[in-house]
């Protein structure tokens, strides 16, 4: 079981900047390689084997792998970022400027030196709500058609495909499910309009790029806080994001703003990840709270022994839908937290059923 706890620790010691010099034995180099695949995190592996000067280290089948991925993984990047300006100016023609989020940014403003170490799905796309329907005319324009309808009230439209594409659009008018915390009217207003290859788009402020990072990562969609999961792919990001804009992110505000909506202990413990496994720097004055570092011990707990995994699945489900951030933006000031998931938990039932309640707490993904 500790396997995959030690395979983390060596994956992450990998891809500390400035590198760790310490020794891999030959037969864990597979498992950090593992690590890696689970994570999408095997093209920056390469990339940091390369500046330590450990890829020598490995097999030359090991070398071969490694390095044909992180080849294969730049096409397809280079390739996402030819769909993107395309969209983009599509758009542009159209009165609308949009804003790229996540790994779609990442392949025009960093945090990578090389865009070909970032692994993503999809391009995310985020434009203001009165501009849904002019940027949902685009898409279709341009051939795309709807793989996947969000319900409403979600944070995005939905997903297009376009047959021959290397991955599908995203189309947001939110940045997370809880727009309350980080309002896209705000980031946008934050944002920086840039050109790039001929097209215009919203660059988001680095601060923003960072909240964005711990909010979807630890609170949006199925909430790996509550459930305490660690991303490394995600956590490596803020840590890129982090080194790559320094003094410019303002910790201060983000502290602040997390601690408004009572998300301190998911923020601590998620840099915490990035501090312990990646060597960044704590960014406050103050130590992290015990509800941080227990909680951060209680991930790598559920990491190592994977049989536990459900009691985090169910506790977490159960914590996410009922958090007290969702609870206030639901009712208000009214009531107080017993009594807002009590009729919380009522509305629930008597909308959609006991039978969907279940479900939703034994979700996985």
């Amino acid at each position: 079981m500790m396997r995959r706890l030690q395979a983390l620790h060596s994956l992450a010691r990998c891809l500390r900047e400035p590198a760790l010099d310490f020794a891999v034995h030959p037969t864990d180099w597979l498992r950090t390689i593992e690590a890696a695949n689970d994570h999408l995190l095997t093209p920056a592996l390469w990339s940091a084997l390369r500046r330590s000067g450990q890829a020598a280290l490995l097999s030359e089948e090991a070398q071969d792998y490694l390095a044909t991925l992180h080849r294969l993984n730049g096409e397809r990047n280079r390739t996402l970022r030819a769909q993107a300006v395309e969209l983009i100016g599509a758009l542009n023609e159209v009165g609308v400027t949009p804003a790229l989020l996540k790994g779609g940014l990442a392949l025009f403003d960093g945090p990578y030196d090389d865009p070909a170490d970032r692994m993503m799905r999809d391009l995310d796309i985020l434009v203001p709500e009165p501009s849904r329907t002019a940027a949902i005319a685009v898409l279709e324009r341009l051939g795309y058609g709807v793989v996947q309808r969000y319900e409403a009230g979600h944070h995005a439209f939905g997903d297009f495909a376009r047959s021959g594409d290397r991955g599908c659009v995203d189309l947001h008018t939110e940045l997370v499910d809880p727009s309350y915390v980080l309002p896209a009217a705000e980031v946008l207003a934050r944002a920086r309009q840039t050109e790039a290859d001929g097209v215009s788009y919203f660059s988001l402020s680095a601060t923003d790029r960072v909240m964005h990072n711990v909010l979807h990562a630890q609170i949006h969609y199925l909430g790996n806080f509550y459930r305490g999961e660690m991303q490394l792919q995600q956590i490596f990001e803020l840590a890129a994001l982090a080194r790559h804009f320094g003094s410019a992110v303002d910790w201060r505000f983000a502290q602040d703003r997390m601690r408004a909506h009572r998300l301190t202990t998911p923020l601590q413990s998620y840099l915490l990840g990035a501090h312990h496994l990646l060597g960044l720097e704590w960014p406050f004055f103050h130590p992290p709270t015990l509800a941080a570092r227990l909680h951060y011990r209680r991930c790598e707990l559920l990491f190592t022994v994977r049989t536990l995994r459900w009691t985090g699945v169910l506790w977490g489900n159960l914590r996410s839908a009922l958090a007290w951030h969702r609870m206030r933006a639901l009712h208000g000031r009214n009531g107080g937290p017993l009594r807002w998931r009590c009729r919380h938990v009522l509305h629930y039932v008597q909308k959609r059923g006991i039978g969907t309640g279940i479900n939703r707490l034994l979700r996985i993904r």
